[in-house]
């Protein structure tokens, strides 16, 4: 089963489709600064060697 990570902003009003899609990067960008997601790929990768990345 893949796993999948989603970002979503918790507001009273809706972003629109780019401004979510700017978040997600925002968000991707600063987990790989802090060190998080380096545990979550290897563990995903470990899961399905045969992935491209």
């Amino acid at each position: 089963m893949a796993r999948k990570a989603q970002y979503q902003p918790v507001a009273g009003n809706e972003p629109s489709d780019a401004q979510e899609v700017n978040y997600a990067k925002e968000f991707k960008q600063a987990d790989i600064a802090g060190g998080y997601r380096r545990d979550k790929v290897k563990e995903v990768k470990n899961e399905n060697p045969n992935s491209r990345s």
